[in-house]
């Protein structure tokens, strides 16, 4: 939170924080730490990491109003979430519940778009058009929710990149990841058309690819956008 002064006064409010794989960074920050997430049971797997101390988790869907007073807050976090989510909502609750000239930080994943996880997710996308269906994109949702507070007298700080790693992946393990998700990009998938694409990326990919068990070594990159607001 250094580079948006946070202090220990003020409230960081973090949308989608799950199961606290970031929020459990930040509830031990010398800030005060709220989590909205729709779901009790990644909440609970939060809460029993033991890192929470006086911050608190709320059971909210950020689609509808969030639980928090106007003015509240000095940031509000999402990571690797708002595509899931509402733009214009996200706007106008983000406004109302931040102090005058609190901050707004989006987070997310940069890949090298040669990789299999870059490949096999334009192909799914692809696949995901065909049959009528077109979810929103990580860098889109991020977009549009900047372009929106911008409008509403925002100021853009810029993108940074805080963090990078490698790792190695095959495309066999990238589908597997998929098949127990209940959303591909943004939106639900029943389990019919899931499993069908998912066959299909596995045909495409031993075309593209040849062997699905090859595995690829990676680099991705953590990058998040900051909008100081009005």
């Amino acid at each position: 939170m250094e580079r948006v002064n946070a202090g220990a006064d003020d409230l960081v409010v973090e949308l989608g924080s799950g199961t606290g794989e970031i929020g459990a960074h930040l509830a031990r920050l010398p800030v005060r730490y709220v989590g909205l997430d729709s779901s009790q049971a990644m909440l609970d797997v939060f809460r029993a990491k033991g890192v929470l101390g006086s911050s608190s988790l709320i059971v909210a869907d950020c689609n509808q109003s969030w639980p928090l007073p106007d003015g509240s807050a000095a940031v509000v976090f999402a990571s690797r979430v708002i595509h899931l989510l509402d733009p214009e909502h996200i706007t106008r609750e983000t406004v109302r519940i931040c102090r005058s000239a609190g901050y707004l930080i989006l987070g997310r994943v940069l890949r090298d778009p040669d990789s299999f996880k870059s490949r096999l997710r334009r192909r799914r996308q692809e696949l995901l058009v065909e049959v009528a269906i077109t979810p929103r994109q990580g860098e889109e949702g991020t977009r549009q929710v900047i372009e929106r507070c911008l409008v509403a007298g925002g100021q853009s700080m810029g993108r940074r990149v805080v963090a990078e790693w490698t790792d190695a992946t095959t495309p066999a393990q990238i589908i597997a990841g998929w098949e127990s998700l209940s959303r591909m990009g943004s939106v639900l998938i029943d389990p019919v058309t899931r499993a069908d694409i998912l066959d299909e990326l596995r045909h495409w990919g031993r075309t593209e690819f040849g062997d699905l068990d090859r595995p690829e070594a990676f680099r991705e990159r953590y990058a998040i956008d900051v909008v100081r607001l009005p």
